[in-house]
């Protein structure tokens, strides 16, 4: 996990997310075990990112991250708690979802990841 961690940065041109499904998904056997639903989660949470990148979220090192609630998640994909925790854990497995813990009564800032189109 986290061999090599590509957090998006402010102001970036993320060709790979231009049209929300990366290639990579598709000829990169790293990615071969990805579930449907976890490719899915991914493009939810980079869009968001990019999406909002005059107005989103920046840490101190100019990384982009995102704040999505797990109940916000669950209504957004029409699923329980479990199956958000399992398709966020999915994520992290394959590099793909930084989550960092934030204080008590807030919800955990997501890094989603960028994806390494050589990396196996």
């Amino acid at each position: 996990m986290y061999t090599n961690i590509r957090k998006f940065k402010k102001g970036g041109n993320y060709l790979e997310q231009q049209n929300g499904l990366p290639q990579a998904f598709f000829h990169n056997p790293k990615y071969k075990k990805l579930s449907p639903d976890a490719r899915y989660l991914y493009m939810i949470f980079t869009m968001r990112m990019i999406d909002s990148q005059t107005n989103g979220w920046v840490d101190a090192d100019g990384n982009m991250y995102i704040i999505y609630s797990n109940q916000e998640l669950m209504d957004d994909m029409h699923c329980n708690s479990y199956t958000v925790k399992r398709l966020k854990k999915e994520l992290v497995n394959h590099d793909l979802l930084l989550e960092e813990d934030a204080p008590a009564e807030h919800d955990d800032r997501l890094y989603p990841l960028r994806i390494n189109e050589n990396e196996k």
